[in-house]
């Protein structure tokens, strides 16, 4: 069952909110409303001071019913989901169960005004007497949802009008009795009477004022409540605004307060007002806001503050409690105005009651003290309207955009300054205009907006919503946050709307580009693989990315402790170290090794940004960690490049030099070693010119001046010309196997390049394995050449990296000599064919290196 729930009316309004999500479209904003749930419109009902109930059915059960309804019913909360009779069994006999069953079937209101009603009051039947109003409520096609019950105990103002109307008969007698009789004792009783009849005045009057009062403060909460929903106009408004929370701990001071304390914002959260308070009012406004506070209860209080202008201003302060929707207390919202003038008018005000105080001590001044009275109760309704006048004059003065439209026809009847710079607009060219006529590019999707307002007295809020407006004759697309907000009149019709904007264009773009900066920058720092953490100085905590975790193999929330445990035991004291130099450089830099749990090292660099308060103190450190493990590596294999390069230059010049040497010496008496320097000499020279090309063909490599010269030829062929030196040597047997009389197209040279590299590094790194198997295979669109050895075979950690420029097997160089460019030059030429090459090994078994070329016929 869906029940519709309405908020009437009683000198304030309450108006159920619709939430709009951004537009999608530039131009048209076609968001659907999201009603507010059951909880929430319970919470927002029982925010009301209107007794209000809902009922369903002919049995009127009560579907909701909110504090001031339950307290007039003398029930609690179980009578919800009872029908009316179920709650209140005294009702039975009353008309009110039928009427109820009346409105449900005919869908009228049924109202009605000093009706007496008899209730069961703590088990007592008592007489009150209500204005009350049963009305139908229906949906979108007609159909009966619910009735709506609203009603207000008046059965005070009922009994207070009929001792007024017994005292009038009263009167009438006492004056009749005073034409027979002329006594003086007769008199006397009638001028008691008399004065019995005024004294019920006053008490009428003394009612009629706390009324008045009532009134006063509902719409001081009204006021109060609309400031809450344009929060942007608090700090705007010569009204003071603070808030509390349930711990009477203050977080909110508008700028109203700052002008007229002295005190920033800041200052007043943190130390308060109360000691501005003159002595003759702070003991008084204390007790009586800590009672309040105690009682989670409304207070008002007239006190006097020292203002930052050195003089003291006459406030009147109102305390407001705060609930939530479960009716837990979430603090107080107060409001101060200045009455600094009004105090002054009332001492003249005083000075004149006193004289009136005298005249009432004869009766012969009794009608004109009543007149009087009636001057300043008509004085102070003119001092309400005066209010109302400044409020408005406070609206048309506010910073944001405001225009009111009158609801039946849509003129605009008042417009402010912000609003006519927001659609840029003169104030000729909307006022006495309706509001699609000044605007009429808005028109076509806002017209049923507005119009839907109307119709249902419910307001509709739009944040951030972009369309084109026509500000000077030119088309401006912006972004505005924007209320259509209903004003009703007492009996709950819509009878203008107030449109409250505010141009947040700006505000937009600066968030979309700032959005934009942090997404290219959040790319930017995945992309390089960059971890990135924050270390509070303060309390040692840090704040780390998912990247900065997998790095050091934590996860979140992770210590700082934690982080540094992962450090390598001689690289414990750098990051100390590093604090210590960033906490006067500011900058934070070194590398470290981590020790990770399978005893393997890693290598980060951590780099970080000192960040100081406002003292020049330490804050916050934001930095940022990257992997240069495989960093660290190139760097290893460069510098051990370089002396293996040095060491691997160096014999065989060393060589050469000393064989020129005795070749100088005996140029004159050759000798017979003669020819063996000579021998000698051109070996060195042969080593030389290899190690050189090896170095030349990296060279061209990196600078991609590697040329290919692809002709047909018999792989056949090239095995038996560049294998026969291993069959010479002796110490070796070359064992060719699979396809024979295969043809390839590449590059002849360069893959007999290739094939004498595997078969070098056989006879290098398997010195003891006496047959080397080469094998070719024709796998239909490629070749494949495989050379297996039966030597020691290589670590499964190093089989990566064999192709690597600079990587040797042998790291310490002992073994054999080379500058590990041999690999990485085939891999280059196979690479550069289109081919596959690869290498398996299993240490104690051997190792195949082989390779694969697109086949071609």
């Amino acid at each position: 069952m869906t029940t519709s729930t309405f908020v009437f009316w009683c000198d304030i309004y309450f108006s159920p909110i619709y939430y709009f999500s951004q537009p999608k479209s530039n131009l048209v904003m076609n968001d659907p409303v999201t009603r507010l749930n059951a909880e929430q419109l319970n919470h927002v009902l029982s925010f009301t001071n209107i007794a209000t109930a809902v009922h369903h059915g002919e049995e009127a059960r009560i579907e909701f019913a909110n504090e001031p309804m339950l307290r007039i019913w003398g029930r609690g909360g179980e009578v919800i989901g009872k029908s009316l009779v179920e709650a209140m069994p005294e009702l039975s006999d009353q008309p009110f169960v039928e009427m109820f069953a009346r409105v449900w079937r005919e869908g009228i209101t049924i109202s009605g005004n000093d009706t007496p009603a008899e209730l069961s009051i703590d088990g007592e039947l008592k007489t009150f007497y209500f204005d009350f109003e049963y009305r139908a409520v229906k949906d979108e096609l007609g159909k009966i949802t619910g009735i709506l019950h609203t009603a207000t105990d008046v059965t005070e103002r009922y009994l207070s009008r009929r001792e007024l109307e017994m005292a009038a008969q009263n009167r009438d007698l006492l004056i009749r009795e005073q034409a027979l009789n002329e006594e003086l004792a007769a008199s006397n009783e009638e001028l008691n009477a008399i004065n019995e009849e005024l004294q019920a005045s006053r008490e009428d009057l003394a009612r009629l004022n706390q009324d008045l009062e009532s009134i006063v403060q509902d719409r001081v909460k009204a006021f109060t409540e609309s400031e809450e929903r344009f929060r942007s106009m608090a700090d705007n408004t010569d009204i003071l605004v603070a808030v509390s929370d349930q711990n009477a701990k203050r977080f909110y001071f508008n700028k109203a307060w700052s002008i007229l304390s002295g005190r920033a914002s800041d200052e007043l959260n943190e130390n308060g007002w109360y000691d501005l308070i003159h002595e003759q009012d702070r003991s008084k406004f204390l007790e009586l806001h800590q009672d309040a506070f105690e009682k989670r209860v409304s207070y008002t209080d007239e006190l006097r503050l020292l203002a930052a202008d050195g003089a003291y201003h006459w406030l009147l302060k109102k305390g407001t409690p705060r609930f939530l929707s479960d009716g837990t207390f979430a603090g107080y919202i107060s409001s101060c105005v200045d009455i600094t003038q009004r105090k002054l008018d009332e001492v003249n005000l005083q000075d004149m009651n006193e004289e009136l105080a005298a005249s009432n001590e004869e009766f012969t001044a009794l009608n004109e003290e009543l007149a009087k009275t009636n001057e300043e109760l008509a004085a102070s309704y003119d001092e309400l309207f005066i209010s109302e006048s400044r409020f408005r004059n406070l609206i048309k003065q506010a910073p944001v955009a405001i225009c009111i439209i009158r609801a039946e026809d849509l003129m605009i009847t008042e417009v402010n300054h912000e609003y006519l710079k927001l659609v840029g607009k003169t104030s000729e060219q909307l006022e006495a205009h309706t509001i699609w006529e000044a605007v009429a590019e808005a028109a076509e999707v806002y017209a049923p907006v507005m119009q839907q307002v109307i119709a249902t007295g419910v307001a509709f809020h739009a944040r951030e919503h972009e369309l084109v407006l026509v500000r000077n004759g030119i088309d401006e697309t912006v972004f505005v946050d924007f209320v259509y907000e209903p004003v009703t009149d007492s009996k709950g019709r819509v009878t203008s709307i107030m449109v409250v904007g505010n141009d947040v264009t700006d505000k937009v773009i600066a968030r979309r580009k700032i959005e934009d900066v942090e997404e290219r920058s959040r790319l930017a720092i995945e992309a390089a693989e960059i971890g990135t953490y924050e270390l509070s100085y303060i309390d040692q905590c840090l704040t780390t990315s998912e990247r900065f975790n997998e790095i050091f193999g934590v996860e979140s929330p992770v210590s700082r402790e934690k982080v540094l445990a992962t450090y390598h035991p001689l690289d414990a004291g750098l990051s100390e170290q590093a604090h210590a130099v960033a906490s006067k450089t500011g900058k934070l830099f070194y590398e470290t090794r981590l020790l990770l749990p399978d005893n393997s090292l890693k290598w980060v660099r951590v780099q970080g940004n000192v960040h100081y308060d406002s003292e020049g103190k330490l804050k916050k450190l934001l930095g940022t960690v990257i992997d240069i493990t495989e960093f660290k590596r190139l760097q290893q294999q460069k510098d051990d490049f370089i002396s293996i390069a040095s060491h691997e230059l160096k014999t065989p010049i060393t060589s050469l030099k000393a064989s020129l040497q005795l070749l100088e010496r005996m140029k004159a008496n050759p000798t017979a070693i003669l020819p063996k320097l000579v021998e000698q000499c051109s070996r060195s020279m042969e080593k030389i010119t290899e190690l050189v090309d090896d170095l030349l063909n990296v060279t061209k490599i990196k600078e991609g001046q590697v040329i290919l010269n692809k002709k047909k030829f018999s792989i056949d062929q090239l095995i038996d010309d560049c294998c026969s030196h291993v069959s010479q040597l002796g110490k070796h047997e070359l064992v060719v196997a699979g396809m024979k009389g295969l043809q390839i197209i590449a590059d002849e040279h360069r893959i007999e390049q290739v094939i004498n590299n595997f078969i070098t590094n056989a006879v290098k790194y398997a010195p003891n394995s006496k047959e080397i198997f080469l094998t070719i295979e024709n796998l239909g669109d490629s070749v494949k050449l495989s050379l297996r050895d039966t030597g020691p075979g290589i670590p499964v950690n190093k089989l990566p990296h064999l192709f690597d420029r600079y990587f040797r097997a042998d790291e310490t160089g002992l073994q054999v000599s080379g500058l590990g460019l041999g690999l990485y030059i085939s891999a280059d030429i196979i690479q550069r064919h289109g081919g596959q090459i690869g290498v398996d090994s299993i240490e104690g078994v051997g190792t195949t290196f082989w390779f694969k070329l697109p086949h071609s016929d």
